[in-house]
């Protein structure tokens, strides 16, 4: 593709709703952009220019291939392990149930690790999942189906514990998914909630332009509760600006800093690494009557 005929088209991607391509970094997105239209249209991209504006189908197709569906249990066991010892077990000293918020879910596997971890703590917890992609939201909702190499890092013991074979695959128990709540969200642009414990936003970052991932930084930190911590990519570290307003924990986790609160600072107490680790709309944050009174006791069933 000619760099005209990628301007061109990226003016024309700008005029259609939901879609700032100028959010994503730029090479990046214009060989992705470039192998959908050699699969999707011939590989002319004028062409593909005229079908978008008309052909329904392929612009939910293109939206899709916006964000990046990759995922699978525990993939970064040492990082997930240490969110279990460590980074839960001190925000559970503080508070008995926890507020999470696991951005950009693709197909569930995060927020179900994350059940799955809490389960194992005997701890209370609600859930939120979120991402933009429209196509995997029912897959994340009903907890499966999942294939064998997405289950690659589950131990046997979880194995049998946490999910069932049914037909089609493997899901997710159902004492898992009756407590996430799964849902649609922007983070361009749809609103941000509050008062998170903790929010985890994996392998997501690191496609953004440099300035539009500080401001999905900043209204990350606004969405946490003081002493709440982010959870980022193996890949991902908060340089400079992106890290204005978190203290680095250590590994992939940053925190925002407690504030005053009745006289006193609370301060993270950091724990010293096991051997061998290193590593939507306007619903967000308003929860349903029925979905708010439920919490992750039950994972542990």
């Amino acid at each position: 593709m000619r760099d005209s005929q990628y301007e061109q088209l990226k003016r024309s991607i700008v005029r259609l709703p939901t879609i700032d391509i100028d959010a994503y970094k730029t090479e990046q997105m214009r060989r992705r952009i470039e192998m959908f239209i050699a699969a999707h249209g011939g590989g002319d991209p004028v062409a593909f220019q005229r079908a978008l504006g008309t052909d329904k189908a392929l612009l939910a197709q293109f939206r899709d291939m916006l964000t990046i569906n990759v995922s699978e249990f525990f993939r970064d066991a040492q990082q997930f392990e240490r969110l279990r010892t460590d980074v839960l077990s001190e925000l559970l000293e503080r508070r008995p149930a926890l507020s999470i918020w696991s951005a950009a879910c693709s197909n569930g596997q995060e927020p179900y690790m994350l059940a799955i971890l809490l389960g194992e703590l005997g701890a209370r917890a609600r859930i939120l999942a979120t991402d933009f992609d429209r196509s995997v939201l029912p897959r994340a909702r009903a907890g499966g189906p999942y294939a064998a190499q997405d289950l690659r890092g589950v131990t046997a013991a979880r194995r049998v514990r946490y999910f069932v074979e049914r037909e089609g695959g493997t899901y997710v128990v159902d004492t898992l998914r009756a407590y996430i709540q799964v849902t649609e969200h922007n983070l361009l642009s749809s609103p941000y909630g509050r008062d998170y414990d903790l929010i985890v936003c994996r392998n997501v970052l690191i496609y953004f332009q440099a300035e539009v991932k500080v401001a999905i930084l900043r209204k990350f930190r606004v969405a946490l509760r003081p002493g709440g911590v982010l959870f980022i990519g193996g890949t991902e570290a908060l340089l400079g600006a992106e890290l204005e307003g978190f203290r680095p924990l250590g590994g992939n986790f940053y925190q925002r800093p407690a504030e005053e609160s009745a006289g006193r600072r609370v301060t993270w107490r950091r724990q010293p690494l096991r051997p061998g680790f290193g590593r939507a709309t306007s619903r967000l944050g308003r929860w349903s009557r029925h979905s708010a009174a439920r919490w992750c006791s039950a994972c542990r069933a």
